[in-house]
């Protein structure tokens, strides 16, 4: 039978800081804003963990109004703006923007920067708090709308130094002996020396939307069309994200995992015994992923993101966005349907003049 798996990796919470992660993985359950964090954070089932020079937001006071705010962004020496328009945020907007404050207040340069808008009384509100990668994250989902002016793209880019997987247990509680992260925390470097290593240590905590695509043909069992057009596939999630992890190590050779599974796609526990042939990976997110031999692009709009491929018959590699990451395996499988065809006497053609398969 002739799958392919195509699997979106989501994140469940905006990239977070290790310094943070370790902050909310000890909220109090009385807390609801912070508990509803760890909620987010647990139900991860896989996790990247990558090093950035943080970047800082400098408030532009003097040139924002009512109508729109505007921060600068600064990461080592590069930099751009941020507009964030009041009619494309009403929720946040409220009667128009009063200002925009620093956390702690009256630094010059912070990771969070809190947004205050005039309430029905006049009166001005905080509406708002974010850090740079909470901002991305929440444009990513719609919730927040922005425009950039100038080259972020370092701001969004991390350095890949662990892959690993949450199925068995709570991410937040999978990092109470981390032993990776320990190695992080003593043998990374500080970039900046304004900020410690736990804040340059970058958590990604993402879960997986899953769907398969089936070629089928004359050739196909029986058993193979019910299984497609019923959905009935013997894979799981958990086999998804044991495999979404392998695929990950094996594309990035992370510096921090010990086991770099470079027998992948061939697993015990991951998909090389399911119904799928083919797995794809993409991440759907703003982020660039960086590696020894390149990055890996994520986009919402998957069609413009990365793909991780891994073949059942060996076949493993990294796509470009713009690369179409199924069509080898559809050009093979044809040519294979097509032979077989030749071989049986069948020369069977619809109306187009092309062979009547089946996709679904």
């Amino acid at each position: 039978m002739n799958n392919i798996l195509e699997t979106n990796l989501h994140l469940t919470h905006a990239p977070i800081s290790i310094k943070d992660f370790n902050y909310i993985k000890k909220a109090p359950i009385c807390d609801s804003e912070l508990w509803s964090e760890k909620e987010s954070l647990d139900n991860a089932s896989l996790y990247i963990i990558g090093k950035r020079e943080v970047p800082v937001f400098i408030p532009r006071r003097e040139i924002s109004d009512k109508s729109c705010l505007i921060l600068d962004v600064e990461v080592g020496k590069a930099s751009f703006r941020i507009f964030v328009p009041a009619l494309k945020n009403p929720e946040y907007s409220l009667n128009g923007f009063a200002g925009i404050k620093t956390e702690p207040e009256g630094l010059e340069k912070a990771q969070k920067v809190w947004l205050f808008a005039f309430n029905d009384k006049g009166d001005a509100v905080s509406t708002i708090g974010f850090t740079f990668d909470e901002l991305i994250y929440y444009c990513g989902k719609d919730w927040f709308h922005i425009t950039m002016q100038g080259d972020f793209a370092s701001a969004i880019t991390y350095e890949v130094l662990y892959v690993g997987e949450s199925v068995g247990e709570k991410l937040t509680q999978r990092f109470k002996a981390h032993h990776a992260l320990q190695d992080m925390l003593i043998e990374e470097k500080v970039i900046s020396s304004s900020f410690d290593k736990s804040e340059e240590l970058i958590l990604m905590p993402f879960t997986t939307d899953s769907y398969m695509c089936t070629m089928l043909t004359g050739f196909s069992s029986e058993n193979d069309w019910s299984k497609a057009l019923l959905g009935d596939f013997d894979v799981t999630p958990k086999q998804i994200s044991l495999d979404a992890e392998k695929a990950l190590v094996h594309g990035m050779n992370p510096k921090y995992n010990r086991i770099q599974f470079k027998n992948y796609p061939f697993s015990e526990d991951g998909l090389y015994k399911s119904d799928a042939s083919v797995f794809c990976y993409s991440i759907a997110d703003n982020m660039i992923l960086k590696y020894d031999a390149g990055n890996i692009i994520g986009c919402p709009e998957t069609a413009f993101s990365s793909s991780i491929v891994g073949d059942k018959d060996g076949y493993t590699k990294v796509f470009v966005p713009g690369e179409n990451p199924t069509e080898r395996y559809a050009k093979k499988w044809y040519a294979k349907h097509e032979k077989q065809m030749i071989e049986e006497g069948y020369a069977f053609t619809n109306s187009d003049g092309q062979y009547a398969d089946g996709g679904i």
